[in-house]
Formats: C-alpha cells, sequence, structure tokens
C-alpha cells in the first residue's frame, strides 16, 4: 500500500488492553503522614473513609471501607498543607499492590496512587481552595515556571 493510500485510510482505533482507575468520594480517617524520601521527594500517606448501605435484618446498617491513598510531590504537599482528619475528598488514582514481611509472615498491601485530588470541604486556612482540583500533571506545569 502506498503512502498516500494509508493516510486516506480510516484508522483503527485500538483501545488500551487494561484499566486501572479508582475514583473515591469520602472523608480522610486521619492527618495526613507526610515524609521526604532519600532523593528528596515529598510523600504523603493518609486513609479516605467511604460508606455505603447495605440490607440487613430487615433494615439497613452502614458500611465503612477504609483505604490507603499515596500522594506525591504537589499533592503531598497540598496534603500537608490543606488536609486534615474529616476533609471530605474526590480522589482518582490507580490501585497498587505490595506486600511485606512480618515475624515470618507475608502480609499483603493495597493503595490508591492518587493522580488527581478535589478538596470537597473548604480546607482550614484556604477557604479559596474549596472545590479546587488538583491534579498530578499540574506539578509538572507548576515546575515550568
Amino acid at each position: 500500500m502506498a503512502a498516500a493510500d494509508r493516510d486516506t485510510q480510516p484508522r483503527r482505533r485500538t483501545m488500551s488492553r487494561s484499566v486501572n482507575k479508582v475514583i473515591l468520594v469520602g472523608n480522610v480517617g486521619r492527618d495526613p503522614d507526610v515524609q521526604m524520601t532519600a532523593s528528596g521527594t515529598k510523600v504523603a500517606h493518609l486513609s479516605l473513609a467511604t460508606s455505603r448501605r447495605v440490607p440487613r435484618n430487615g433494615g439497613y446498617e452502614e458500611r465503612t471501607e477504609w483505604h490507603r491513598l499515596t500522594l506525591w510531590d504537589r499533592l503531598a504537599e497540598l496534603a500537608e498543607n490543606h488536609i486534615r482528619k474529616g476533609d471530605r475528598l474526590y480522589v482518582e488514582g490507580r490501585m497498587e499492590y505490595d506486600s511485606y514481611e512480618k515475624n515470618g509472615v507475608t502480609i499483603p498491601t493495597a493503595e490508591v496512587a492518587v493522580r488527581e485530588l478535589v478538596l470537597l470541604s473548604a480546607p482550614r486556612g484556604a477557604p479559596d481552595l474549596e472545590g479546587a482540583e488538583v491534579g498530578a500533571d499540574d506539578a509538572a506545569a507548576d515546575d515550568d515556571g
């Protein structure tokens, strides 16, 4: 097929063979634990609670699920400065699984690596950030000057 023919042919779109995307809306369970890596990168860990109602004994019962979130760089800085226990957040990210050894037993872990964050409640000391959306890509744009 000649190059000109290829340019006029409809292009086939291919879908990604897999998707790893998590969307959560919930309340922060504890203040962020912010640390600096050996290379100087800021990382924050926090827990987020989501709730759902499930039928039980002819009524409904509230079930709470706890999610471990990991935020890097600018998102970690945002968490350190503005996010506290009880705040309501919208987060998007991907699931990451790992494990560690404790007393000879392998303990599996699961966490959400956050890429997008929206503060749904007014953060302390910065009410103008309420509803502000911050993503991991914003950090690169901010670093460019």
